[in-house]
């Protein structure tokens, strides 16, 4: 394990070829940054999600942001998830309806990308019938996902879409009221002004 003092992140120097790359680190008070040899290759890599911290990772392209929300609803329990993606795939509907349907997921609410529309019509068809009423769309690229209940507000943000992400993706969860209240003040404002 090595401490890195947030102040002075630009003065940390880069691991050496032979050293593991990091590939999260949980940030508290005191920054720690813990080597990792192998790859994220899913979401349970990160390990446990901790009240009063944040974990900052790069995915590998490994799992996408509805495996994440998932990882995450297994440490949280039964919550309310608040979705922003550029983009979305057929699979994380259909995976997001079963999750609903079986009571892990609360309630669920999206803000998509306009051009999902054109560019992915049979997901966008598919998301407006599943999930009729708990959508808008607006111009967005913004990979955001709010994950709530009584006990946890959650924060995921990140370069991760809704879709299959086979490209090296960066993201940070946080586990901070104060962020959360941000993101869902500004996001709840954009679902009430967006568009079906």
């Amino acid at each position: 394990m090595i401490d890195i003092k947030l102040n002075s992140m630009a003065e940390t120097p880069a691991p050496t070829k032979q050293e593991p790359l990091s590939r999260y680190a949980d940030i508290d008070n005191v920054a720690k940054a813990e080597y990792v040899a192998d790859i994220l290759l899913s979401p349970a890599g990160l390990g446990e999600i901790r009240q009063g911290s944040a974990k900052h990772f790069y995915s590998d392209g490994a799992f996408n942001l509805i495996q994440l929300i998932f990882y995450i609803l297994k440490q949280t329990g039964p919550a309310h998830v608040f979705l922003t993606s550029y983009s979305i795939s057929e699979d994380s509907i259909t995976s997001l309806q079963r999750k609903v349907e079986k009571g892990d997921i609360m309630d669920i609410r999206f803000i998509i990308d306009n051009r999902v529309r054109t560019m992915s019509p049979k997901p966008f068809a598919l998301l407006a019938n599943t999930f009729a009423g708990n959508y808008k769309c607006r111009s967005i690229h913004a990979k955001t996902a709010l994950i709530y209940n009584d006990e946890w507000k959650i924060t995921v943000i990140g370069s991760q879409n809704a879709t299959k992400n086979p490209k090296l993706e960066r993201g940070i969860i946080h586990t901070d009221p104060g962020i959360f209240n941000f993101d869902y003040g500004i996001l709840t404002h954009e679902f009430d002004t967006g568009t079906t």
